[in-house]
């Protein structure tokens, strides 16, 4: 088994933490931002040294490759995202960035003669919160084909400007055609990311090793009442809260009747005038829902049955409801679950036994590009420790020596991958 260095992991995470608009506070790297841009002249730099080809395709995602021997073959695909939220922490995204291209060196170093082409994939726009709800892991839905014109010439980020005005003041006119990989021209695409969760800090175990990632739905429930004094008679309110009340417990209902396979929660009220003093006129009310089990979606009509009750309580109580989609441009609502390929989820767990690293079954997790490439090539996932389970948050952490532990899996898996054989 071969293994990565400890010190250059170190050293790439905390000076790619350094591209950093809010220093002191976190790190925040946003999409087609100068810090976006220094961050990708350091990586690119990285690359050079080890005589990669290099290129951005037409999204402005990076790519260095290390071709194989097998002419026109399809490509092992390793990498991540190195964008961040606002005030963020150094390793969401950048943990995978950087345990590729450690793989690249170590490879290189020792001279493995991969069969396969190896490409790292370097991308610069994976978080939502840049543009706005359902925009995010922008490079992968890119190079899948399923980008749109219309979201380009939409979103917004928090400086007014649509994604488009933002690529172009960075120095990119996109050009989604030129973006799209074809079918079947990625043999495997792996990317390791921290947990963003508790789980493996808590049960001390060193590699997660995920079977799929869980689909997610989300809807906005607006209730429309009205303002009354609080000594109104109770018989002809129309009580926005109570109207929101009686939706909460139904959504907890209508999810306990669909097993196992599915969990929801309304998870957020935002109530005018918010007193106690005031009949609210207005609730809106967030939820969302996780899918572990395909066949639960494609049994069930979820937004039908949100829809039926609220109707239910319109008629109830005479409040009026809205109820709006958060979801992708271009994609269902909820989506299903994200199945990673279970043949390279039996190979880590015999690399993590030859290493002599821990290792648990992980199916959780929020939306990675992961979740998008599964539909168009083999994909998996390795997961790091992350402390107290924070992340997208100053105090966002992971030991080095977790990270390179979960580096080295990286690395041998690609080393597997990579050959005729595998």
């Amino acid at each position: 088994m071969l293994e990565t260095n400890l010190e250059r992991i170190i050293e790439n995470i905390e000076t790619l933490a350094t591209f950093n608009a809010t220093p002191g506070n976190g790190v925040t790297r946003s999409a087609y931002s100068k810090e976006d841009q220094q961050a990708k002249e350091y990586l690119i730099n990285e690359m050079k040294k080890l005589g990669l080809t290099i290129w951005e395709d037409g999204f402005s995602t990076l790519f260095g490759r290390k071709e194989g021997k097998l002419k026109d073959a399809p490509v092992v695909m390793i990498g991540s995202h190195y964008d961040s939220v606002v005030n963020g922490g150094a390793f969401d995204g950048a943990a995978g960035v950087i345990s590729a291209l450690e793989t690249m060196r170590v490879l290189l170093e020792n001279n493995i003669e991969n069969d396969y082409p190896i490409e790292l994939i370097l991308m610069n726009a994976e978080e939502g919160e840049t543009f706005g709800p359902g925009t995010g892991v922008s490079n992968s839905r890119a190079m899948v084909g399923t980008m749109t014109k219309k979201e380009l010439e939409t979103v917004k980020n928090r400086h007014g400007q649509t994604k488009l005005e933002a690529m172009k003041e960075y120095g990119l006119v996109p050009d989604l055609e030129s973006a799209k990989r074809a079918p079947k021209s990625i043999k495997n695409f792996v990317e390791l990311h921290i947990e963003q969760g508790p789980i493996l800090e808590k049960d001390n175990v060193d590699i997660g090793l995920i079977e799929y990632l869980p689909g997610i739905g989300r809807y906005k429930v607006r209730f429309h009442g009205e303002l009354e004094d609080s000594t109104a008679p109770m018989d002809t309110r129309k009580d926005a809260l109570v109207a929101a009340s009686k939706f909460v417990i139904a959504v907890n209902e209508i999810m306990k009747g669909l097993g196992s396979g599915i969990a929801g929660t309304v998870g957020a009220l935002d109530i005018s005038p918010n007193s106690n003093q005031f009949i609210p006129d207005y609730v809106q009310a967030l939820v969302e829902i996780r899918t572990f089990d395909k066949a639960v979606l494609d049994s069930t009509n979820l937004k039908e049955e949100i829809k039926k009750v609220l109707a239910d309580i319109e008629a109830e109580t005479g409040v009026q409801t809205e109820l709006l989609e958060m979801a992708r441009i271009g994609y269902p609502n909820p989506t299903p679950p994200s199945v990673m390929d279970a043949e390279n989820v039996e190979k880590m767990k015999v690399i993590c036994d030859k290493l002599g690293y821990s290792h648990a079954i992980i199916n959780n997790g929020t939306g990675h590009d992961a979740m998008i490439m599964t539909d168009f090539a083999p994909t998996n996932m390795i997961y790091v420790p992350s402390k107290d389970g924070i992340s997208h948050h100053p105090d966002e952490w992971t030991d080095y020596a977790d990270l390179k532990k979960g580096a080295d899996v990286l690395l041998n898996l690609t080393m597997d991958i990579c050959m005729e054989n595998n």
